[in-house]
C-alpha cells in the first residue's frame, strides 16, 4: 500500500522559507509585524507546499467568524448552484464555513442580501453581481470592508480579487465554427451588458462577425428581470425573422429551455432548420436529441480558484489584487450543421 505524504507543518514552512516558526505564525495570523519581502517568501512556500490543514481552523486567529459570504443572483441556476456546492466543500476542508445569499436577479435584493452577510460579520465576500457597472454598487462595496472576490464581474474603483472566464474567446470560437459550416447570418442572445459576461460575449461576437465578413441577425439582450421561458420564445422569433440560420445563446438555463420549446412549437428541427449553440453544460445538454453544442467551462475549477483566492487573502490581506482567467471551450455536438440551403444545393 502506497504511503501518503504527510501534511506540511509550520516547521516545514519555516525551514523552506528560511525563517523562524514565529515568523510563519505571524504570517498565518495576518500580523502586520512582518517585513513585506519576508511575508511574500513565506506565502510562496505556503502555496507551493499546499499548506491547508491549519490555515483557517488553527492559524487565522484574527478572523472573528471563519465564515465567507457568497452572494449570487439565483441558487437555482445550474451555474451558481454548482459553484456554491464546490466552494462550500473546498472551504470546509480549510475550516471555513460558507453563508449563501441570493439577490433574486434584482439590485434591491442584492443590497439587502449584502447587508445581511455583513451583519453576520463574514471574513470575506464572494460576489456575482447583477450590475457591476452601477455607481451605487461600487459605493456599496467600498464600504463593505474585508476581502472581496468577484466572480466573473469587474467593478471600477474597487480593489478586489477576480476570477473571470474567457467568454470573448469562446464566443469567437463558436462563430468561427458556425462559419466553417457555411452559416452566413448568425444571431446572438446574451445577458445584460451590465455584467462582464454580457459585455465580453457581445464583443467577441461583433469582432468575429466583422472579421469573417458575416451578417449579424441581431444581438438580443435578456435582462435579469426577464429570465423566463417567454424570453427564449421572443428571441427565437426575432432572430429567425431577421434571417438567422444559427443562434448562439449565452443565456441562463430557463431561457434556453424556452428557446428549445419554441423551436419545437414552430416545427423547426435542430440542426436541419437552425443550428444552435448554448452556454454552460447541464444534465439535459448531452441527452437532448440532438445533443447540444455548448460553450462551457469547468465550474469546479472556477470554484476552486475562488476558494484559494479567499484563503490566501485571509492569510495575507496585503496581497496585490489578482485576476485569474478561466478558459472556456467549445464542445461540438450534433446541434450544429451546415444550413439547409447549402445542403439542398449540394444535393442538387
Amino acid at each position: 500500500m502506497r504511503k501518503t505524504s504527510p501534511e506540511p507543518t509550520i516547521q516545514d514552512i519555516a525551514r523552506e522559507a528560511n525563517v523562524s516558526r514565529t515568523t510563519v505564525s505571524r504570517v498565518l495570523n495576518a500580523s502586520p509585524n512582518v517585513a513585506p519581502e519576508t511575508r511574500t517568501r513565506v506565502v510562496a512556500v505556503l502555496r507551493r507546499l499546499d499548506y491547508r490543514v491549519n490555515v483557517a481552523a488553527r492559524s487565522l486567529r484574527t478572523t472573528k467568524t471563519r465564515l465567507v459570504g457568497l452572494l449570487v443572483p439565483a441558487i437555482s441556476n445550474d451555474f451558481f448552484g454548482r459553484i456554491a456546492e464546490v466552494l462550500e466543500e473546498t472551504l470546509r476542508r480549510d475550516g471555513i464555513g460558507l453563508l449563501i445569499a441570493s439577490s433574486g436577479w434584482e439590485a434591491a435584493g442584492e443590497r439587502v442580501a449584502l447587508e445581511s452577510l455583513r451583519a453576520r460579520r463574514v471574513d470575506a465576500l464572494v460576489l456575482s453581481l447583477v450590475d457591476d457597472r452601477a455607481p451605487a454598487t461600487a459605493a456599496l462595496l467600498a464600504e463593505a470592508g474585508g476581502p472581496i472576490v468577484l466572480l466573473d464581474r469587474e467593478v471600477r474603483g474597487v480593489l478586489a480579487d477576480r476570477v473571470v472566464t474567457d467568454h470573448r474567446s469562446a464566443v469567437s470560437e463558436a462563430v468561427e465554427h458556425l462559419a466553417s459550416l457555411g452559416h452566413e447570418v448568425i444571431g446572438i442572445a446574451t445577458v445584460t451588458p451590465g455584467v462582464r459576461t454580457g459585455r465580453e460575449g457581445r464583443a467577441g461576437f461583433r469582432a468575429t462577425i466583422a472579421a469573417l465578413g458575416l451578417r449579424s441577425a441581431g444581438e438580443i439582450v435578456v435582462p435579469f428581470d426577464a429570465i423566463t421561458r417567454q424570453s427564449g420564445w421572443r428571441l427565437v422569433d426575432e432572430l429567425l425573422n431577421a434571417g438567422a440560420t444559427a443562434i448562439l445563446a449565452g443565456t441562463p438555463l430557463t431561457v434556453n429551455v424556452g428557446i428549445l420549446e419554441h423551436l419545437a412549437s414552430r416545427g423547426l428541427r435542430i440542426p436541419d432548420d437552425v443550428s444552435l449553440v448554448l452556454t454552460d453544460d447541464s444534465d439535459f445538454a448531452s441527452v437532448f436529441s440532438p445533443p447540444l453544442t455548448l460553450i462551457t467551462r469547468s465550474l469546479d475549477d472556477v470554484a476552486y480558484r475562488v476558494a484559494r483566492m479567499v484563503t490566501s487573502r485571509l492569510i495575507d490581506p496585503n496581497l496585490e489584487p489578482r485576476v485569474e482567467l478561466v478558459p472556456m471551450q467549445l464542445v461540438v455536438r450534433a446541434s450544429t450543421a451546415a444550413p439547409k440551403a447549402q445542403l439542398e444545393g449540394s444535393a442538387r
